[in-house]
């Protein structure tokens, strides 16, 4: 006996025998609620119009051979509503004025089935376990934000008879994507996922290109600069093909076998003109209308080794596991777009060489796993020149849903990884700190490996922003496969479509520590080699910028050299001072164990930064030592220094930055350091005649700040006592001397 408790001003108690489908439920009332996770048996529900019926938790309502008529409100919660055969004499349906929305939907019917006479909304699982499901065009299969419903395993013997509306949720980000419509005897692009040209709120998107004619011709949408943004796959020049009319069926076959296609498509957003603009984004939903297809789906590929990649669509609307596909001389590999990557999204490779189910990634923070999502596209790569073929059955469907796929992901760098490999991972580091996944590669080392490159490598697949590679013999690779580590090994990495900014490598490397090896990442460009750890993870951040070499595209390469015995150096101390019309540099040292050598490194923006001078070890492990530098050659105006040091496994570190203002000499006076930090303002003369001169500071305003009488006596450097800390500003400083004009110096005060 089940209880509802009933709100219309009392309470009124539903007697519903559990053993028997003989019973009716009649829901006259404003609410109905179970609040008990069990089942209720009825051989028919009406809600009348008014009426609300609200199904709380995970309730198992069975409707037995007749129909769930709704004229009312139904809220579903978690349950399933599942329509069985007691007697199995005839259709039962679904019906009435209003829509219903099912959480989970079950057909469990030996014959007949269960027909859809108004709108049916599913948000989870559709299950057509026997029996025949007749749509009638009033299906849809509901995504959002949280979920993506799925259609379940469909046995031999049933049918899902008439049309569908398969969703797909997009977030509000402006990106390329990977997909295709999971369905046949498809609508056109322009009536499905262009909604007819019709802009409505959420729904839909903007199909551009050049030569827009809209729904009087090609169907594409006028834009500011008419860019492509949608693109399908040329087998035959394996390249992507431009889509020049939104007219066309969006799954081009109707046989109900792998019907569908993939499409490389940009989504800003549903179809508010607006999107079409920089900047502009919103939420979208896709709707693919068509026949739901089930059942043996098999994609063809003709034996060609100049034409081995293949752009799939996953043929059901649901998961799938790539475990439980049928492949015929075709890699156990997959490439997708992952479109929360870098700013437009980026490919991610996977593959699982040794069949044991568990995948490895180029892209070590994508969210992507071995389950395909509903609507998702997906190439795949044949490995001989015999024909090739990739099928899926029922069985190969999963309740995997991928929120994640379709939502940002933190910058990759943490996550765990097998014996044996380095993975790369390249992010965008912004000025603000924030940091952008952008793209990465593999290197897996295992002696079952080839030293070449061969099939158990996988391609790298370019992206529209930034790419990392791994190099070997020239081909830039997602995942290289190689035998296992030895000393002097080196992983060659590859940077293309880069730009002028912050970059971060983070180095995740577990199984390569061994004794007596020490990994480092190369620059040539700043001839700097940094550690990185063979068991941990290392960060490495670096910028490109306008100078020669600074975004070559083979600046980085991993090499792996012995091991030294180091500790580090301590640099506790850096100074720069102006010495007559020179700057010298001065540096103190501890714990200078096994060091070579140290490098002055100079700069006029304190970014760029170049080879002044070399400075040998003075000797003595462990000791205190002083060390300095004479610039005989600064620059007016600011003088960065920094200071490199070398030790004898090549490893190499940085000191911190001291900058130097050199002003510009006026006659012979100059002022320095300039900017002035404290209350002393130090006056150089250099060549100028001993004898009395007058000094007075003036502020912006004119105003007399100091005045004072010095003697010169060949010293050339005088040095001028404020008494006081000066507001920080711009001074003048007049000197006159006995029959000269006078001469004024800007004097900056911090």
């Amino acid at each position: 006996m089940i209880i509802f408790y009933l709100t219309f001003k009392r309470l009124i108690l539903c007697l519903l025998n559990s053993s028997s489908s003989k019973y009716k439920l009649l829901c006259h009332v404003l609410i109905v609620v179970c609040l008990l996770a069990s089942s209720i048996h009825a051989q028919e529900i009406t809600i009348n119009p008014r009426s609300r019926m609200v199904l709380n938790g995970a309730v198992f309502l069975v409707v037995n051979n007749m129909a769930f008529q709704n004229n009312g409100s139904f809220a579903a919660g978690k349950s399933t509503v599942n329509f069985r055969g007691h007697r199995d004499t005839l259709v039962s349906y679904v019906s009435g004025s209003n829509s219903t929305t099912f959480n989970n939907l079950s057909i469990s019917k030996s014959a007949y089935g269960v027909a859809l006479k108004s709108p049916v909304i599913v948000k989870d699982v559709l299950a057509v376990n026997a029996g025949n499901l007749y749509t009638d065009s009033n299906l849809t299969l509901r995504s959002d934000e949280n979920l993506t419903a799925r259609l379940d395993v469909v046995p031999s013997g049933s049918y899902i008879i008439g049309k569908a509306n398969v969703e797909r949720y997009i977030p509000a980000r402006r990106a390329w994507r990977l997909i295709t419509a999971p369905v046949s005897s498809s609508n056109s692009i322009y009536n499905s996922w262009q909604n007819k040209g019709v802009y409505s709120s959420g729904s839909g998107l903007l199909v551009t290109g050049p030569n827009p004619s809209a729904a009087a011709g090609n169907g594409l949408d006028y834009s500011e600069f008419n860019n492509i943004s949608m693109r399908g796959f040329n087998y035959s020049t394996q390249q992507f093909t431009n889509v020049l009319n939104t007219k066309v069926a969006v799954s081009p076959g109707n046989s109900g076998s792998a019907d569908n296609a993939g499409y490389f498509i940009f989504i800003r957003g549903d179809r508010n003109p607006v999107n079409t603009y920089v900047n502009n984004v919103n939420i979208t939903t896709l709707s693919s209308i068509g026949s739901l297809q089930t059942g043996t789906q098999t994609f063809t590929a003709s034996a060609d080794t100049n034409k081995r990649y293949t752009l799939v669509g996953n043929p059901y609307a649901s998961p799938v596991d790539f475990d439980n596909v049928t492949r015929t001389n075709l890699k156990k590999r997959f490439y997708v777009w992952d479109p929360s990557l870098n700013t437009v999204g980026g490919y991610v490779m996977l593959d699982d060489l040794d069949n044991d189910g568990s995948y490895s990634k180029s892209v070590m923070g994508s969210s992507q796993t071995k389950h395909l999502q509903s609507s998702q596209a997906f190439f795949v790569q044949t490995n001989t020149n015999a024909a090739a073929s990739i099928t899926f059955n029922e069985i190969s469907k999963s309740g995997g849903n991928n929120n994640q796929l379709f939502r940002p992901v933190t910058p990759g760098g943490t996550a765990a990884l097998g014996a044996g490999e380095l993975n790369a991972t390249l992010n965008l580091l912004n000025a603000d700190s924030t940091i952008i996944l952008a793209d990465g590669a593999l290197v897996e080392f295992d002696n079952i490996y080839n030293a070449g490159v061969d099939l158990d490598d996988a391609a790298k697949f370019s992206n529209t922003n930034e790419n990392i590679s791994i190099v070997r013999n020239n081909v830039a690779l997602a995942a290289e496969r190689r035998p296992a580590l030895g000393i002097y090994d080196t992983v060659y990495l590859r940077l293309t479509t880069t730009t002028k900014r912050n970059y971060q490598f983070v180095f995740n490397v577990t199984g390569l520590e061994q004794p007596g090896m020490m990994g480092f990442l190369e620059d040539s460009y700043l001839g700097t080699s940094t550690l990185i750890s063979l068991s941990g993870i290392t960060t490495v951040n670096f910028a490109l910028n306008a100078a020669t070499g600074s975004t070559a595209i083979n600046r980085f390469k991993i090499v792996f050299k012995p091991a030294v015995a180091t500790l580090p150096v301590t640099i506790t101390r850096v100074n720069a001072y102006q010495k007559n019309s020179n700057i010298e540099v001065e540096w103190k040292v501890e714990n200078e164990l096994n060091m070579v050598k140290y490098d002055v490194e100079k700069s006029r923006d304190g970014t760029t930064f170049t080879h002044a001078g070399t400075t040998i070890v003075n000797g003595g492990n462990n000791a205190y030592h002083s060390y300095n530098w004479l610039d005989i050659h600064p620059a007016t105006g600011n003088n960065f220094y920094r200071i490199k040091s070398y030790d004898m496994s090549g490893a190499i570190q940085y000191s911190a930055i001291v900058k130097l203002a050199i002003a510009k000499i006026s006659n012979g006076f100059s002022i320095y350091p300039n900017p002035v930090t404290g209350n002393v303002i130090n006056l150089r003369l250099d060549s100028q005649p001993v004898g009395e001169y007058q000094v007075k500071l003036t502020n912006t305003m004119g105003q007399v700040i100091f005045e004072h009488t010095i003697q010169n006596d060949g010293s050339s450097s005088q040095g001028l006592n404020t008494r006081s800390k000066l507001p920080a500003g711009m001074y003048q400083l007049e000197i006159t001397g006995k029959g000269s004009k006078p001469v004024t110096l800007k004097v900056i005060v911090e």
